[in-house]
């Protein structure tokens, strides 16, 4: 009996000695003594930093962190040492050159770390001066050259950990393209598509279709674990197009996983799924890709494209027939409202039922879990089937975008920020995503169609 009045006893000792330790941060107990590292040096010290050709600025940003709480502030300095260039072109044998000092500046080189806490204020980097001066951007940054930028943890007043207390930006203004949208669990709406207007018409009525991107799978995802908490069974990636429609996907039922497919179950191509299943066909994932589709009512022949090169082709498919209850409508909700806006019985019958219609969207079909699962640029829509060689040509950029009418829909994905994805075409159809986009850093897409001479 005596012994269980004295478990209240205990365990209050036990309460206030956990208490104690939690708030005594150099106590004996820690293995180790306390250091100070930067956070963003504690995965990799190396951190590449490619930068669009048209940005002037950009900010990069670290802190100073620690194994565990202090008892007294920790001061750190921090500065840009060049004569760890050296120490870097040794350890990875490269040759890089220092950044210039002009193209660079530190927001502060003393940072604090208050008592109790891990973690100092933010410290920018800040990338300037980039396109140097008038429109011959004089002193700008030379494109394509790789610039080195230690930035150190030079005093401490506690010890600091050495092989995280550098930073190594390779600072790279790149001609590649260099932004992209992460859209794994997301996809992208294009709410003007929903209503009757000449920007939305510009989808419907047509009798041919080019979709084309550039693609980077992170996982072909074979499971997904849905909203009630269920695993369910993942076989497709969408890349772009209307469900059961027209539409370029990745995978399918009884398919190979990673093999592109152009499904054309509707009434203007009814050419059904294209090609039939191929592993010599399929992609690898934590690669980019240029992927193109066409389709044409006239010639009857459906084509997919890899990095501008013809992979499968299909003849005589497809309607038999052209007319105007055939088109391909991509747009079919606009339809709907222009019913809506004119409720004839004539348009009743032919529009009335497309309330609900499935739409086109960028890394979407069917249910919130088949998206691309991946990064995408350089997205569009063409009412007309390009040829092979216009695809090799312009994989990486239309010029003048606006100037051509069959250019229906072209998404660049470079806005680098936000959820709003503009529309390089006459037709102005931005794109909104589902969820909030993420942009990734370090992206740079090389240019498999430009050759040294």
């Amino acid at each position: 009996m005596k012994m269980m009045k004295q478990y209240p006893i205990l365990a209050c000792l036990a309460i206030f000695l956990v208490q104690t330790a939690c708030t005594n941060y150099d106590a004996d107990d820690h293995k180790f003594g306390n250091v100070v590292y930067f956070d963003i040096a504690e995965t990799t010290d190396v951190q590449t930093t490619t930068i669009k050709n048209t940005l002037d600025e950009l900010d990069k940003t670290f802190s100073a962190t620690l194994a565990y709480p202090s008892e007294q502030d920790v001061t750190v300095s921090v500065s840009v040492d060049p004569g760890l260039v050296a120490r870097y072109n040794a350890r990875f044998g490269t040759s890089w050159s220092m950044l210039d000092e002009k193209y660079y500046a530190l927001s502060t080189e003393s940072i604090t770390i208050p008592a109790g806490k891990t973690t100092s204020e933010t410290v920018s980097l800040h990338l300037q001066e980039l396109l140097g001066e008038g429109e011959e951007q004089a002193g700008a940054l030379p494109l394509d050259e790789t610039y080195l930028l230690p930035v150190t943890i030079s005093q401490a007043s506690i010890p600091v950990l050495g092989s995280s207390s550098t930073i190594y930006y390779l600072v790279k203004r790149s001609s590649n393209i260099t932004t992209a949208a992460q859209l794994t669990n997301n996809w992208i709406n294009f709410p003007t598509l929903d209503t009757y207007s000449d920007q939305s018409m510009a989808f419907n009525n047509l009798t041919a279709v080019t979709y084309e991107a550039l693609i980077y799978i992170d996982e072909f995802a074979t499971s997904t674990v849905t909203s009630d908490g269920n695993t369910n069974a993942v076989n497709i990636s969408s890349v772009m197009g209307v469900e059961s429609y027209l539409l370029l996907r990745i995978g399918d039922t009884n398919f190979e996983r990673q093999q592109l497919q152009f499904d054309g179950s509707g009434s203007g191509s009814s050419f059904g799924k294209f090609p039939e299943r191929d592993a010599s066909k399929i992609l690898s994932a934590g690669q980019w890709y240029h992927v193109a589709a066409t389709y044409d009512q006239a010639t009857r022949k459906v084509c997919i494209y890899v990095n501008g090169e013809l992979q499968s082709e299909g003849k005589d498919m497809g309607i038999s027939s052209m007319n105007e209850d055939t088109r391909i409508n991509l747009a079919m909700r606009a339809l709907y409202d222009f019913y809506l806006k004119n409720p004839t019985d004539e348009n009743e019958q032919k529009y009335g039922g497309w309330a609900d219609a499935r739409q086109f969207f960028i890394s979407y079909s069917y249910d919130d879990y088949r998206p691309l699962n991946g990064k995408i640029c350089e997205a569009r829509v063409w009412s007309v089937a390009r040829t092979q060689e216009q695809i090799w040509e312009n994989m990486y950029e239309i010029a003048d975008p606006e100037s051509d009418p069959t250019l229906l829909g072209y998404w660049k994905f470079n806005e680098g920020s936000g959820n709003t994805i503009k529309d390089y075409s006459q037709y102005h159809n931005d794109g909104e995503a589902a969820k909030d986009i993420v942009w990734p850093d370090g992206i740079e897409i090389p240019k498999i169609n430009e050759t040294e001479e």
